[in-house]
């Protein structure tokens, strides 16, 4: 019996066919998948159908993919692949297993298991070789997937038939052509993302996910690895991982059964995988885009899901000294880190004041940054000096900021106030430098131990009641009252935008400017005037 050659048929080639041609192949290609039913005789048909499904054109390819499917539901229904002396194919393809103490009846399996590798990996290139041609990539993928499904009920070994086997070699194929370093594979990704609502489907992924991106990163370091990156993040984001061991109930496959020692039953396995994946990933070098993405989710979908989120420390710590949006995306996972895994980062609030710049009030995710930056800055344990740095940065900035941006930073810095009454020192100075270059406060500093805060006076507050917004005017005002008693809440002003404020100003009702008692009713309505006596107008 024949294998595949590795040069195609007279089928499957490059040149442009007529629409009779094709619909020749295509009938032949029904006619070799009826005749290897039919009888043993003719089991050669299956290996033309292994070169022409490698055929350039997309509705040849499909047609043999479909029959190659077909066939290989049929042999695992029967049992023909289970053989008790099958050996692991060889990685070149054919290895004829023509051993002279084997069986007939177990050298056809043998042939048999060879052409079904075949199979496997004509599958897995029709994945990428067909990029322009999204549906026969679906038909590829969703044809392997199933070709697994059948194969975890009827291994390739008979002693496989007992305990729990899922079969690897399948997702071996699938998922290195999924994370691509040439081609995109989001949409493809995307229509594989039902197989991973399945926990042993999701639990072997990771693990190929984990070697692919390993054998990635032992090779040149100058590659450039953008692609793989997209891909990758593409299909990390879309595992939803399970939170307790009564959630691992969902198998494509076959699922163990209660006496087996399945590690895939193990909620500690599952996310000892996914933590390998997500730090392997971490370590390449991201796009900018996938960097930022990635620091968006982390803190939600990545780390309570890591067996020790404290080994992101290096990563996020990094991502935090990088600056600008990186920076503030950063923040959420090192909160999550400081907060509730003890982690100790002694500049942790020396870089978070050098984040205080004009942009701020200007990025993406202004919202976000305030948000953490209320919550680090909560604590009244903090010590004055560090406190009244932030206030006075802040009230700086608040100069130059915008109206949307000031409706959030006055009540801001009033609640840092509140929380330390010995910064309140800062209102009450009265005898503060009359010119900008005499105030003591050093602008340019980074360190908030040393840019003088205390030493100065919030008098850009005082400057700010006569700002030109009324409504920024009027919240300024709270610097020549006393605090009230309760903080602000500066909640419904994080996302607050230019928009809205127009919006508020429209739909504002006007009261009745006071006039005479008498209003008028025109320009010459009044009942004494003497113009009105001599001219009448229609």
């Amino acid at each position: 019996m024949a294998a595949p050659k590795e040069e195609r048929s007279q089928h499957v080639g490059s040149q442009k066919m007529t629409k009779d041609q094709r619909k020749a192949v295509i009938n032949d290609i029904k006619e070799h998948e009826k005749l290897f039913l039919e009888s043993r005789g003719h089991s050669n048909s299956l290996v033309e159908l292994l070169e022409i499904v490698q055929s350039d054109d997309k509705s040849i390819t499909a047609a043999a993919v479909k029959s190659l499917h077909k066939i290989f539901s049929h042999l695992f229904s029967k049992d023909a692949l289970t053989s008790a002396k099958a050996k692991p194919t060889s990685k070149k393809g054919d290895s004829e297993r023509e051993d002279a103490s084997m069986k007939p009846e177990d050298q056809y399996k043998a042939w048999l298991q060879d052409r079904y590798h075949d199979c496997l990996r004509c599958l897995a290139r029709g994945m990428e070789n067909f990029s322009e041609a999204p549906a026969v990539q679906e038909l590829c993928l969703c044809s392997l997937m199933k070709l697994l499904q059948a194969e975890s009920n009827h291994p390739l070994r008979t002693k496989e038939l007992q305990g729990y086997v899922f079969p690897v070699s399948v997702l071996s194929h699938v998922v290195p052509k999924l994370l691509s370093k040439d081609l995109d594979m989001k949409d493809l990704i995307s229509r594989f993302q039902e197989y991973l609502e399945y926990d042993d489907i999701r639990f072997h992924v990771l693990i190929q996910v984990r070697l692919q991106l390993a054998k990635v990163a032992k090779e040149d370091a100058k590659q450039d690895l953008a692609t793989l990156c997209n891909n990758t993040f593409a299909l990390l984001e879309h595992v939803t991982m399970p939170t307790a061991e009564e959630d691992i109930n969902n198998f494509m496959c076959r699922a163990p059964q209660d006496d087996d020692e399945a590690k895939i039953m193990s909620l500690k396995e599952h996310r000892r995988h996914f933590s390998d994946a997500w730090l392997i990933f971490l370590g390449l070098t991201l796009p900018p885009a996938i960097y930022k993405k990635t620091l968006v989710i982390l803190h939600e979908a990545v780390m309570p899901h890591l067996t020790n989120p404290l080994l992101l420390t290096d990563f996020l710590t990094i991502s935090y000294s990088i600056g600008g949006a990186i920076s503030l995306l950063a923040l959420n996972g090192l909160f999550i880190l400081i907060t509730k895994h003890n982690l100790e980062y002694p500049e942790f609030y020396k870089k978070l004041y050098a984040l205080f710049e004009p942009s701020i009030f200007h990025v993406k995710y202004r919202a976000r940054f305030f948000h953490l930056a209320n919550l680090f800055l909560s604590s009244t344990y903090l010590p004055a000096y560090l406190v009244a740095a932030f206030a006075k940065r802040l009230s700086r900035l608040a100069l130059t900021a915008p109206p949307t941006a000031l409706t959030l930073v006055i009540p801001f810095v009033g609640n840092l106030l509140h929380r330390h009454p010995s910064c309140q020192v800062m209102v009450h100075k009265t005898n503060g430098p009359s010119e900008l270059e005499d105030d003591p406060y050093i602008m340019a500093e980074t360190d908030p131990a040393k840019c003088r805060a205390m030493d100065s006076s919030l008098w850009e507050m005082q400057t700010l009641k006569s700002h030109y917004h009324p409504g920024v005017a009027t919240a300024a005002a709270w610097i020549d009252r006393p605090l009230p008693k309760e903080e602000w809440d500066v909640s419904e002003y994080l996302e607050l935008s230019t928009a809205e404020m127009i919006g508020w100003v429209a739909n504002k009702k006007m009261r009745t400017a006071p006039i005479e008692f008498e209003p008028p009713k025109g320009l010459f309505g009044e009942k004494d005037d003497t113009f009105a006596e001599f001219w009448t107008y229609d």
